[in-house]
């Protein structure tokens, strides 16, 4: 018990993700899956970072109109690039542009998994699994809020994809939830790699 007690002292992302099924183990072993890179991650971020610099200074690069600048290079990219990436994007924004969207984020399938009603109940889960939170961590609740949102949404985009899987957003994910769950000090973690 004195294990889940240390969890409680601080929210942290990515905590309890599920166990890959076999389908899932399948589907995950594409080429494309930046958790599976054989090389170094500090060598690939470093790499990535220097080639993609430029994209933390102009917004150019968004195609949907709802992505914003972001202070890290692996989170600066649009849907529509994303789409070119991963399967699952593609068949979120082909829907989206069926419907006359430009964006993901204009779905409502994404606005009803994102919507605080909905996300009540995954906090409340949060909170009984991490129970008891201290003062500091009910004072952040629009911290858990955002884990759960980004959960809940790499659920709605990729299914399951296992344990020390993790592919990052497009900037317009990351805007709107962190607009609709903001942090008063304008602090926020980003997208990490597993370990």
């Amino acid at each position: 018990m004195e294990g889940n007690n240390e969890c409680a002292d601080e929210i942290k992302p990515y905590m309890f993700e599920p166990m890959p099924n076999e389908n899932t183990a399948k589907s995950g072993s594409s080429g494309s899956d930046t958790g599976s890179s054989q090389g170094s991650e500090d060598e690939t971020d470093e790499e990535f970072d220097e080639i993609n610099r430029w994209r933390l200074s102009t917004i150019e690069w968004c195609k949907c109109g709802n992505c914003e600048l972001m202070p890290k290079t692996i989170e600066s990219f649009c849907c529509h690039e994303k789409a070119l990436e991963y399967d699952e994007y593609d068949d979120k924004l082909k829907s989206a542009q069926d419907q006359g969207f430009t964006c993901i984020t204009e779905l409502s399938s994404f606005e009803q998994n994102i919507s605080k009603d909905v996300l009540e109940v995954d906090v409340m889960q949060y909170v009984e699994d991490n129970w008891p939170l201290d003062d500091e961590d009910i004072a952040r609740m629009h911290k858990i809020f955002r884990l759960v949102g980004y959960r809940r949404c790499s659920r709605w985009i990729f299914q399951i994809l296992g344990k020390k899987c993790r592919r990052p957003f497009p900037s317009c994910v990351y805007k709107c939830i962190r607009g609709k769950f903001s942090s008063p000090d304008g602090i926020y973690t980003h997208f990490k790699f597993p370990k």
